[in-house]
């Protein structure tokens, strides 16, 4: 009876607790939206009937651009969706931005960082987006009848019904609760300088830049487009061989030739860009690519600060990274760098070791990763860590997986430009970015206790005193050890005699974003 007692006397108390708890935490969300409420009455009046509720989930909208009319809707179908970003509290402070200008206005702005627009699968269920971006993306928006009156002739708002369904072009922002956009961070150079506390409302501006059904075939057609520019040589693809239905024989239809001397070999013909294995779509190299051949960016990265400023930049930047690579590794004569067709030189083949040098760009231009330390002061500023050839054997793996079918066909002292999608690079995952904070000290001196430093004395006294007489020891010895031991062995036993610097660095590496292709310039040593 007493076990029962106390048993249910435990099960109240958990009961209760639990009851406690939920009607805590039910608390702290009322009082958040209450004090959102009080915001929006105070500062946004118009947009008290634009709140949208979904479940638990609510928000306020204002619809800054309905989108594109023609355009069909997030919401229509599974895609991933490309969409610019921006957080901030209510005061107006940066969280989390995708844009330079406001990463610089924050003092988080790095040369290192994309600033570029998310990109991210949208599909029936929330994966890894914003909840509040998720909701207004796959459901329809409601406007309270005051703010479409308002608002319906206006043609940059592009209202034409009070229930509003996002698509390609559309901007909003949301004021959100907390509990509506989550662990809002970011990484890679896009964290802002405030932290967001928990339990405070957020301010979400996004614009809906593009909706993409199969992201793998768009992926593809960017890389194919890259290629086929004009301006970039143009494409030819090898096809593998086919059999013929009434022959056992088989028909070739333009394989590739093993003979170098071949009119139809990737090194004669007119076209610069050829696919490197037949069995591997969008992989293609340029096997006589040499500094100072121009690349084209069709829609180059331009971020409004050197050395993305615009356009011409860009073409600025090239031109300075070729005079590096010539500077670096051929004495700043390009008359120097060999014809791949005439290179009498071994190919690395599968075990051949490959001392490489690279630059991993974009196909807009933005380099994201070199270990050539002139190209990283040209682009970053400044050279945190020297850079050394990366060891490559292709039999080994270890490296991009466009290298493993590109560098054995490469000669010793060869160099090559290849394009390729994110499947055959880092993955079409892509790769999170990252910033890291790190603090090192260097001291120029030594550290010891007062006590020894006068031992060391002594020492010197001993030694003076052998060739000089008594002056030494009397004076040092009598004084010093007579006056000053006793009194700083016993009030302060511990001495710095060091100048040390504390050094603070901030490391940050580039976020690729799932399905972004690549481009690599690399360079082969000479065989030793």
């Amino acid at each position: 009876m007493r076990n029962f007692r106390l048993c249910f006397v435990v099960f109240v108390v958990a009961v209760l607790a639990g009851a406690c708890a939920k009607e805590q935490s039910e608390s702290y969300d009322q009082y958040e939206d209450r004090s959102l409420e009080a915001w929006i009455a105070q500062h946004r009046p118009e947009l008290l009937g634009n709140r949208q509720e979904f479940g638990a989930a609510s928000y306020y909208i204002d619809v800054l651009d309905a989108g594109r009319p023609d355009a069909a809707p997030v919401n229509d179908t599974v895609c991933w969706v490309k969409f610019d970003f921006s957080g901030r509290d209510l005061g107006g402070n940066i969280i989390l931005t995708r844009r330079a200008a406001e990463a610089r206005l924050a003092g988080t702005f790095t040369r290192y960082t994309h600033y570029v627009p998310y990109f991210r699968y949208c599909g029936t269920e929330n994966g890894n987006l914003p909840e509040a971006t998720y909701l207004a993306m796959r459901n329809e928006q409601t406007l309270g009848e005051e703010y479409f009156e308002r608002y319906k002739n206006d043609p940059v708002r592009r209202l034409v019904s009070r229930e509003v369904l996002l698509r390609k072009g559309a901007k909003v922002v949301l004021y959100c609760p907390s509990r509506v956009v989550g662990d809002l961070s970011g990484t890679g150079g896009y964290e802002g300088q405030y932290a967001l506390s928990s339990g405070k409302p957020v301010r979400i501006e996004m614009t809906v830049c593009d909706t993409i059904k199969n992201p793998v075939a768009a992926e593809g057609s960017a890389v194919d487009a890259f290629c086929r520019d004009a301006q970039n040589g143009g494409l030819r693809i090898y096809d593998a061989p086919e059999k013929d239905e009434t022959s056992s024989a088989a028909v070739l239809f333009g394989v590739l030739p093993a003979d170098p001397a071949d009119a139809d070999h990737p090194y004669n013909i007119a076209e610069r860009w050829v696919n490197v294995c037949d069995s591997v779509p969008q992989l293609y190299a340029d096997f006589r690519y040499a500094p100072g051949r121009k690349l084209h960016f069709a829609e180059p990265y331009v971020a409004g600060v050197e050395p993305y400023r615009d356009a011409a930049s860009i073409e600025a930047l090239d031109r300075a990274i070729d005079e590096a690579l010539l500077a670096r590794f051929h004495g700043g004569d390009a008359a120097s760098v060999p014809d791949v067709r005439t290179l009498e030189a071994d190919s690395v083949g599968l075990s051949g070791k490959a001392k490489i040098w690279y630059i991993g760009r974009f196909l807009d231009g933005f380099v994201f990763d070199t270990n050539i330390d002139e190209v990283k002061k040209i682009v970053y500023g400044e050279v945190k860590k020297q850079g050394s050839a990366a060891e490559y054997t292709p039999e080994d793996g270890g490296m991009v997986q466009a290298w493993y079918y590109t560098v054995p066909r490469l000669k010793f002292g060869q160099w090559a430009t290849i394009v390729t999608v994110s499947t055959h690079g880092y993955g079409a995952q892509g790769k999170q970015g990252s910033t890291t904070t790190s603090t090192s000290s260097s001291s120029n001196g030594y550290t010891q206790s007062y006590y020894d430093y006068l031992n060391y004395l002594n020492y010197i006294n001993s030694y003076y005193g052998s060739s000089y007489g008594s002056y030494y020891p009397g004076y040092y010895g009598g004084y010093m050890n007579g006056y000053y031991d006793p009194y700083y062995s016993g009030y302060m036993p511990s001495y710095d005699t060091s100048d040390t610097e504390t050094v603070t660095t901030v490391s940050t590496s580039t976020e690729i974003l799932p399905f972004t292709p690549l481009l690599f310039q690399i360079y082969i040593e000479p065989a030793e």
